[in-house]
């Protein structure tokens, strides 16, 4: 697919290269991924500033009201340059924020200003709505007083434990709610590790945790799962553009290596083995790049599949791994030193692939959400009434 941008896009795609050419690259993440947070919070104020935290919101709620797309351009750039800032998840959070239509109170408004400013990590904790009961882990909101009680269990939450706050879908009596737990909240608990990479994932466990439902309530139960649902799909199409840029850049890495170095006499990149492995990967990094603008141009349209999202992730948690490996034994022996680049895009990789689930999980994903359109498509149509066409005023 030849990906045709309009002036706005090819703008935003410009103006994010330059930003990861400045603040990103292999040294800057070496500087980062030993210490804490895992990221720079510096270097996401400047991403804030240059617009894409907001990047999704609406524009009534002051955002600049574009879609997946344009976050998945920035995105692909944010993986060439390893940035590790959680910028895919605070714009999903922050656009669920600003469309949430029970998102009125003073408390998410000051929110959403302190999300898209960089100031704040507002972390999304969601699951797939369509997730089988023996495969999710459930919070439960249980009604108390004016607000809610809530109590359960979130694994592999990325950078939980240095999060300001929490995006959390919760199940109560009526349904999915979707609404914003402040990290201080008395209750919360958080086990934190780090990555191979040097950000971190933890597990939040909520006991008891008390919070007023017309300060943080995003969503109640009657837009609650659609929204957790798009949420959920926007964050899957972020990390699977930056695994596309990951891959695009080690590969980049690999055949300017294989330019110069020499075996035998001459540059390695003459011998065929070699150029067939180049080819296959440069082939992998095209099928992913086609599938997921595709998608994400769907999903902006109105039009977009679940299916088709999980489909995204799976393909590209696999190609990123594959890429990557292929990339270190390109290099040789020099590909395993942890002083070269290409390390650092496979600990990268290795992150990205699991992070929101492995591409197994997607797969599943995949088969549950074709098996659900095929039969809503099944089901018979409602026929609708037609209306009598209105007298006219004129008529005798």
């Amino acid at each position: 697919m030849e990906l045709v941008l309009t002036e706005d896009q090819r703008l935003l795609r410009e103006s994010a290269e330059k930003l990861v050419e400045r603040c990103g690259g292999p040294d800057a993440h070496r500087k980062l991924r030993d210490g804490e947070p895992g990221f720079d919070k510096e270097r996401l104020k400047t991403v804030a500033e240059a617009g894409w935290l907001s990047l999704m919101v609406p524009q009534k709620a002051d955002g600049l009201g574009m879609g997946v797309t344009e976050l998945a351009l920035a995105m692909e750039q944010a993986g060439r340059g390893l940035l590790t800032e959680p910028v895919t998840a605070l714009a999903a959070s922050a656009r669920a924020v600003g469309t949430g239509r029970a998102a009125t109170g003073a408390g998410t408004e000051q929110a959403l200003s302190n999300l898209v400013s960089g100031e704040n990590l507002l972390i999304p904790v969601l699951q797939d709505p369509t997730t089988p009961d023996d495969k999710r882990e459930r919070v439960v909101a249980e009604h108390y007083h004016y607000g809610y009680q809530l109590t359960g269990t979130q694994t592999g939450v990325p950078f939980a434990e240095i999060a300001d706050g929490y995006l959390l879908d919760a199940s109560t009596s009526d349904g999915t709610i979707l609404i914003i737990v402040p990290r201080d909240t008395f209750g919360i608990s958080v086990q934190s590790s780090q990555t191979v990479d040097g950000t971190t994932h933890g597990t939040i466990e909520f006991s008891e945790v008390t919070l007023m439902a017309d300060e943080l309530l995003i969503a109640g139960v009657k837009q609650g799962e659609a929204l957790v649902a798009d949420v959920h799909d926007r964050v899957l199409l972020g990390v699977s553009a930056e695994m596309l840029g990951v891959m695009e850049q080690a590969l980049e890495l690999a055949v300017g290596y294989m330019q110069t170095r020499e075996q035998f006499g001459r540059p390695i990149g003459n011998f065929q083995a070699l150029q067939h492995r180049a080819v296959n990967d440069h082939i992998q990094i095209e099928l992913v790049r086609s599938l997921l603008y595709q998608v994400c141009n769907a999903v902006d349209a109105g039009h977009g599949s679940r299916s088709m999202v999980a489909a995204v992730k799976a393909r590209a948690s696999d190609a990123v791994l594959s890429v990557t490996k292929s990339v270190i034994q390109m290099h040789g022996a020099i590909g395993f030193t942890d002083e070269y680049d290409a390390g650092l895009y496979l600990r990268r990789a290795m992150t990205l692939a699991t992070q929101y689930g492995n591409s197994a999980e997607h797969r599943e994903s995949y088969a549950r959400h074709s098996r659900l359109d095929a039969e809503r498509a099944a089901q018979p149509k409602k026929r609708r009434k037609r209306k009598k066409p209105k007298k006219s005023i004129f008529a005798t």
